[in-house]
């Protein structure tokens, strides 16, 4: 239960029930309901881990303050300090982000997990969980998931998509793959915009490309996004909602919600109908329609948007399918390393 604490410091007698000594400006005290309280600026948080302490006085009754101004456990062993974090993923091999949002060798059950994550054991050792049951990449658990594609180093020309890492082989190559207002900018689905259709929170505009790729506020495991908001991918982004929920179009990824990138394939099977309607083919793990070049504006003249008989090559193969002037383009293909010269970038398989 919070306090009111600028009721409980309008005196000096007040200040003493806190334990506040008036010689100190740095004092902090934390009650047994985990508020503490700064007897500097006269302010509360409801989570102490984010104070620092400067004594003993300045943790409860069965911890001590730690040479790295971390209350613990008395007697407890003071885990190495590291770089500053906001996920489990944001630490190395053997370190844990701890609830001080600071990465530290050891794991959990000494310093802790950040918001959104909560320590449970996991292949028997204790491991930060993300609220709702997956492990997170870093730390000492297993990695199976990700919050940015450094995370997926290991595997060359992986991604960090919608919070896994996603191989070559499986990212995008043209919008029809992607959620709907999306195209494929560099292998991942990419919200679309213009001058009337904003970007998700932490995201910008590149009105020439008109592709949600610009970054407002980059943000790195050093920087704080403030209170509601979380820092995935270098964006500063909105916290997930409760259950992890995010708008529709945005996933929750680390405890932010950021814009649903996975592609969404159809079929598998390359030049055969595969899971297609007849009269269609699999290509880039999408089903078109197959369509005869002799038969010229006509060809695809019942195919809807895509009504342009265009040939497409890929693996060495080429077909003739209906499409349109703005996808199944072969300038580029990111998954097949074909990539363009900077400053373009690959979208729906044009350099722009």
């Amino acid at each position: 239960m919070k306090r009111v604490f600028s009721v409980l410091v309008a005196s000096a007698g007040a200040l003493l029930l806190w334990g506040c000594p008036i010689y100190s400006d740095n004092h902090r005290v934390c009650d047994a309901e985990g508020n503490c309280y700064s007897c500097a600026t006269d302010s509360y948080s409801n989570d102490c881990s984010s104070w620092t302490c400067y004594s003993n006085a300045d943790c409860p009754s069965n911890e001590s303050c730690y040479s790295d101004g971390v209350c613990r456990v008395s007697g407890a062993t003071v885990p190495t300090t590291g770089t500053a974090c906001k996920s489990p993923a944001d630490c190395g091999v053997g370190e844990t982000c701890g609830a001080d949002q600071v990465c530290h060798t050891g794991d959990c059950s000494m310093v802790g997990c950040p918001s959104a994550y909560v320590c449970k054991l996991s292949s028997g050792t204790p491991t930060c969980v993300a609220v709702g049951g997956q492990t997170d990449g870093g730390g000492t658990g297993p990695k199976s998931q990700c919050s940015r594609d450094a995370d997926c180093s290991a595997n060359a020309g992986s991604k960090c998509l919608d919070g896994s890492c996603v191989a070559p082989a499986d990212q995008c190559t043209d919008g029809t793959q992607c959620p709907g207002n999306s195209q494929c900018v560099q292998g991942a689905c990419t919200p679309t915009c213009d001058a009337n259709t904003p970007c998700p929170t932490g995201y910008s505009c590149d009105l020439a490309k008109g592709v949600c790729t610009g970054n407002t506020n980059p943000c790195s495991t050093a920087q704080n996004c403030g209170a509601t908001q979380a820092c995935v991918e270098q964006h500063c982004v909105d916290q997930c909602g409760a259950g992890n929920t995010c708008p529709t179009g945005l996933v929750c990824v680390a405890g932010g919600c950021i814009p649903d990138q996975k592609p969404q394939f159809v079929c598998n099977v390359e030049g055969t109908k595969d899971a297609c309607n007849d009269g269609s083919i699999c290509l880039r793990h999408n089903c078109y329609i197959a369509c005869d070049q002799d038969g010229g504006a006509d060809a695809c003249k019942t195919a809807d948007n895509f009504n342009v008989c265009k040939q497409v090559t890929s693996n060495g193969n080429t077909y003739s399918l209906c499409g349109s002037n703005s996808n199944l383009g072969s300038d580029c293909d990111v998954s097949a390393g074909k990539t363009c010269a900077n400053p373009l970038i690959c979208i729906d398989g044009y350099c722009r």
